[in-house]
């Protein structure tokens, strides 16, 4: 496995560690490397991992911090949906 898949690989898997979902982990390490997209120029290489890992931590507070999320239930069973091919008719 090279360097940058061993890199994502732990970024994605110390994202699940903070939120607990996989789905989310995955839209924070997204929005992670678009902060470090944007600030490349400014970033030591010597210390890349070190930004990361900050910058991940501050994305996860950013989205913790969020009022909506607070609402938000992860765990709940999604809604049951009807059957819409069958006759209405024959329901009754």
């Amino acid at each position: 496995m090279r360097a940058e898949q061993e890199r994502a690989l732990w970024l994605r898997r110390s994202a699940y560690l903070l939120c607990g979902d996989w789905r989310l982990a995955e839209d924070l390490v997204q929005n992670t490397l678009l902060k470090l997209y944007k600030a490349w120029r400014r970033v030591d290489m010597s210390t890349v991992d070190s930004y990361v890992r900050r910058a991940l931590l501050r994305v996860w507070l950013d989205e913790h911090r969020r009022p909506w999320h607070r609402a938000e239930r992860h765990d709940a069973d999604p809604p049951e949906t009807g059957d819409t091919a069958a006759d209405p008719a024959e329901l009754g």
